[in-house]
């Protein structure tokens, strides 16, 4: 027996990740930026790695491109050869979060990045959208 109107969308919201009903505001950590001699070492980077879901050393890449900087990670910090503000570190995590963390249709933090060949796909557990990003 087919079922009914009220029966299909209680089946497909019991379906939808809990997280898509979640209402906090996405928080990005800021930066524990130190400068040692000619080194800048974010102190807290694993966390704010996780805290965006992201494998840091994806994330370690594009701040090195970014930066314009070799470096590399200690443990939970990354260390950067080259001195560099608190203001700049964080306006180029927000700018990381922009471009690979956060849904283009939806705006929420809960994607997943997918690499397939050689691009890289965002895919939103929340709405379902798929968008690809590019490459760093």
């Amino acid at each position: 027996m087919p079922e009914g109107y009220e029966q299909l969308l209680d089946r497909a919201l019991e379906q939808i990740p809990k997280t898509v009903f979640e209402s906090a505001r996405f928080q990005i950590p800021e930066a524990e930026v130190v400068m040692v001699g000619s080194r800048t070492i974010i102190r807290n980077f694993k966390a704010i790695a996780t805290a965006v879901n992201r494998e840091p050393e994806h994330f370690m890449k594009y701040l090195l491109r970014e930066l314009g900087a070799a470096g590399g990670t200690q443990g939970v910090q990354a260390i950067f050869q080259g001195k560099f503000s608190n203001a700049i570190v964080d306006e180029r995590i927000r700018r990381y979060v922009e471009e690979f963390v956060l849904c283009r249709e939806c705006k929420k933090p809960d994607t997943k990045l997918e690499r397939r060949e050689r691009v890289y796909i965002l895919r939103c557990e929340a709405c379902g959208a798929r968008t690809s990003v590019r490459g760093i």
